[in-house]
């Protein structure tokens, strides 16, 4: 069965590493290309009793080495991974980087409105002189040339100044999605509250704002030394961590791993409560997530056993290797992940706080997951390549994936011996969850 692309919150690496996340996803945003297309999957709903049995998964204790199966590992000698070379931050970046650190801090001016600042506004939107739901707002935020408005909106709204009152005359798009509204023209009475103009980066800006901005910096040529530091640290994780994540794919492609029936039920809870879990911080139910894929209970079921499949290969590949090589979560292993999540996150962070958050259970599984993946890195090989090279390599090899899959597809499951046992599938979907692009979800206002 061909796979579909769902956002996957199950790959087993350095789940933490999300303390470095610049950003967070907002409550609403789904992906454009997710559509309901299929009547059985619309049909579903919260209180039905298979969604609701799913939703109520409890994940159990994962079982020890010896009773998650066994395996018959290839020689990390003989694994290769490509990967383009490793980037060397610039100017250029650290220019962007700072750019985009200072949108964040603004201060109110008395002057007339520019591209680029941010305008609080209140506005009423009327067409033939009678307000339209959705049209009116206050205390509203809105960046001039973001283009969060309809076409010509904000335009209108350069070199108007605090206190200002300006009519913005609209027309909207033929297409606009609402019956009442399409291709009509429309005025708009707006009243600008303040005016917020992004800060100029100075040694007195940041001797005033440092501890706001969590920077020891007190120079501007500092703070760009330190922007420098944190880019290359992140830069380097990401080069580190993709050779890692293609590496352990190899390791479970190419080696014979057989799971007894124990631990593919903790796998198939584990990346159950997995998905569950991650669609919930969206704001969504299951029975959403399955009617923006299309997807029935069954088809859910058949791709969550694809999937645990892969996450218990994983898992009893770092196993094998952490007791092969004497890993264990020492002070020593822990310290080292707490300081490389410091330096890829920029905050100063420590064991305390990191079992205070995740528990302590999972701080030392992901240490764990952190050296025995640094040691395969120093085990394999790797080759550094061109990305154009790379692509095309891919692109070849993507097909003639796409044949054997064909032909797999006619063939009976692979049991290997042992209790439930059987042979594990690729982890490419794992890492690779091609899903669209996330956008914000329709706002309130029809000005928009």
């Amino acid at each position: 069965m061909k796979k579909n692309k769902l956002i996957l919150a199950v790959a087993t690496v350095l789940t933490l590493a999300s303390l470095a996340a610049c950003g967070s996803a907002k409550k609403g945003e789904i992906s454009e290309s997710a559509s309901v297309d299929t009547a059985t999957a619309s049909e579903l709903s919260a209180e039905d009793k298979a969604i609701a049995e799913l939703e109520n998964t409890v994940v159990p204790e994962m079982p020890k080495g010896k009773d998650m199966g066994y395996i018959k590992m290839v020689d990390l000698s003989t694994i290769t991974v490509e990967t383009t070379p490793k980037v060397i931050v610039d100017d250029d970046m650290i220019d962007n980087q700072i750019k985009s650190l200072m949108s964040i801090y603004k201060d109110e001016v008395d002057g007339p409105a520019e591209l680029g600042d941010t305008v609080n506004i209140d506005y009423v939107g009327k067409i033939d002189g009678v307000a339209f739901d959705g049209g009116t707002g206050s205390k509203y935020d809105l960046t001039l040339g973001s283009g969060q408005f309809i076409d010509g909106f904000e335009d209108q709204l350069v070199g108007a100044k605090a206190g200002d009152k300006v009519t913005v005359n609209v027309t909207f798009p033929e297409n606009y999605g609402k019956e009442e509204l399409n291709g009509k023209p429309a005025v708009f009475e707006v009243t600008v509250n303040k005016v917020s103009r992004t800060a100029e980066l100075t040694d007195e800006w940041l001797k005033k704002h440092g501890e706001e901005a969590e920077t020891e910096a007190k120079t501007v040529d500092e703070f760009r030394e330190e922007q420098r530091k944190l880019l290359q640290t992140q830069a380097d994780y990401s080069y580190d961590n993709n050779i890692q994540q293609q590496a352990l794919q190899q390791i479970v492609d190419n080696s014979e791993i057989g799971l007894t029936t124990e631990m593919k039920d903790y796998a198939e809870a584990y990346v159950i409560r997995s998905e569950i879990d991650n669609v919930k911080q969206y704001g969504y139910g299951l029975s959403d997530m399955l009617k923006m894929y299309g997807m029935t209970v069954d088809d859910f079921k058949d791709e969550i056993r694809d999937f645990a499949s892969d996450y218990a290969g994983q898992r009893i590949v770092i196993n094998y290797i952490a007791d092969e090589q004497g890993i264990s979560a020492t002070d020593e292993v822990v310290d080292a992940l707490v300081e490389k999540l410091s330096t890829v996150s920029g905050r100063e962070l420590n064991k305390v706080q990191l079992i205070e958050q995740f528990g302590g259970d999972m701080v030392k599984e992901e240490a764990v997951n952190d050296a025995v993946l640094r040691y395969i890195q120093s085990q394999i090989k790797i080759v550094e390549k061109d990305a154009s090279e790379i692509a095309e390599e891919s692109a070849v090899a993507a097909e003639s994936e796409s044949t054997e899959e064909k032909v797999e597809e006619t063939k009976a499951t692979n049991d290997l011996e042992g209790e439930g046992g059987f042979k594990t599938k690729k982890v490419t979907d794992v890492y690779s969850t091609e899903a669209g692009d996330e956008t914000e979800a329709e706002s309130e206002s029809n000005a928009k």
